[in-house]
């Protein structure tokens, strides 16, 4: 921008002087009178007839009087509380301290310290709970094994006792635990009638019928003179029937560690859907095999064939939280082995899915005469184990440990097509 010499006039009559400011580096004449025609008009007009006059602003002065009731205070600071300031300075170092200062006192104006030695309040006296007569009994066991443990415990002295061990599950093929041959067919000959007098039938639980059987087909299947079943004994897995029990092994370096106890087999114990769990030991499966050929030579029940079914090498067995143990694998077998059965009991896939879930499981097969079947069941119930190194004290008369291993266990009878009759 600047002042363009030639674009700056005089007008005589107004006395005015227009300044125009362009960029044009040379502009015309014509633009020139035009600029000052311009300027003329708009001096003209600011300068009208009117003549100029001073601006008047009328305002209420009363309005911007100061009054009490017209202040406010938004941010209002705290109050302040007038305290006397305590400045303290640090002496240099070595300058005793003044009478004045806190820092000094004199041990004889100090009170003596007396000591009070603590002691305990007295115990309250313990009030007696009186257990309702019916759960006495229930206790009994619990409170004798607490009172034996109090009596020879020391409570200034530690426990020596090593601590309990969660014990440990066989997992491997049981293939070789029972000697050869895994099956012992009964013998060929004339046997004597059965002694209802001295043998007596299974009568301790209800019978609970599978389908497709009901109370008139189990009873045409149990008085026709020539029908053969089959008590199966679990050994490990689980039988695919509901209610029925199932098993586990121990792991064989725990029955034969020294220096320690060896663990020893229990009989039926309760779980959280129901069913109870068999727990067997190398040597309580081979001892129960023993015992059931000499049933079977004893011919007091008829011909009994024998034979024991392993879980194929191809299935490993895994435990879950509740130590229930199921087979798994790769093939199609094993995976049907795991499925539940069908709601449909006559459907065909749910026995082909009973069928691979029996061949998942570890157990033992007692072939019988169907008249024998509950005194069979009776004698399985009454079946007792022995550890070893205790059979010599029968000599000397002396007490022996007995397990009994299958009692109040609900074993599964099946009928000659492996079909499932009832639980018992």
């Amino acid at each position: 921008m600047f002042s363009d010499p030639d674009a700056i006039t005089m007008d005589s009559s107004l006395n005015l002087t227009v300044h125009n400011y362009s960029n044009d580096e040379r502009p015309t004449l014509s633009y020139s009178d035009a600029i000052l025609e311009l300027g003329h008009d708009l001096a003209h007009a600011a300068s009208s007839n009117l003549g100029w006059r001073d601006p008047s602003v009328s305002f209420n002065a009363r309005l911007f009087e100061l009054r009490h009731d017209r202040l406010h205070q938004f941010s209002a600071s705290p109050p302040q509380v007038p305290t006397a300031r305590r400045t303290h300075v640090l002496k240099d170092w070595g300058v005793p301290p003044s009478p004045s200062d806190d820092e000094e006192f004199a041990l004889e104006a100090l009170e003596e310290f007396v000591h009070t030695k603590p002691e305990a309040s007295p115990a309250r006296p313990a009030q007696k709970r009186y257990a309702p007569p019916d759960s006495r009994i229930d206790l009994r066991d619990r409170q004798s094994r607490d009172i034996t443990h109090y009596m020879t415990s020391s409570t200034d002295q530690l426990s020596l006792e090593p601590p309990t061990k969660r014990p440990r599950y066989d997992v491997a093929s049981i293939a070789n635990v029972i000697p050869q041959p895994h099956f012992v067919a009964g013998p060929s000959v004339d046997f004597p009638p059965l002694d209802r007098e001295r043998l007596k039938p299974y009568r301790k639980s209800e019978m609970s019928l599978i389908p497709p059987y009901d109370v008139a087909s189990i009873e045409l299947f149990m008085n026709t003179l020539y029908n053969r079943a089959a008590w199966l004994i679990p050994v490990r897995g689980n039988l695919p029937w509901n209610h029925a029990a199932c098993a586990t092994i121990l792991e064989p370096s725990q029955v034969s560690q020294r220096g320690v106890s060896p663990q020893l087999p229990s009989g039926p114990v309760l779980q959280h859907d129901g069913t109870s769990r068999i727990t067997w030991t190398h040597h309580s499966i081979v001892h129960f095999w023993k015992f059931m050929i000499s049933i079977q030579e004893a011919k007091n029940l008829g011909p009994i064939s024998l034979s024991f079914h392993t879980a194929p090498s191809d299935i490993t067995f895994s435990l879950d939280s509740t130590l229930d143990l199921t087979g798994g694998g790769d093939n199609q077998r094993v995976r049907l082995a795991q499925l539940r059965a069908s709601d449909n009991p006559s459907d065909g896939f749910s026995d082909q899915l009973h069928h691979a879930r029996l061949e998942a499981t570890d157990y033992i097969k007692v072939y019988h005469d169907v008249k024998c079947s509950l005194f069979l069941r009776n004698i399985l119930d009454a079946y007792q184990y022995i550890p070893e190194g205790t059979t010599t004290n029968l000599e000397t008369g002396g007490s022996v440990t007995k397990i009994r291993v299958l009692k109040g266990a609900r074993l599964v009878l099946i009928d000659d097509l492996a079909r499932a009759v009832f639980t018992v």
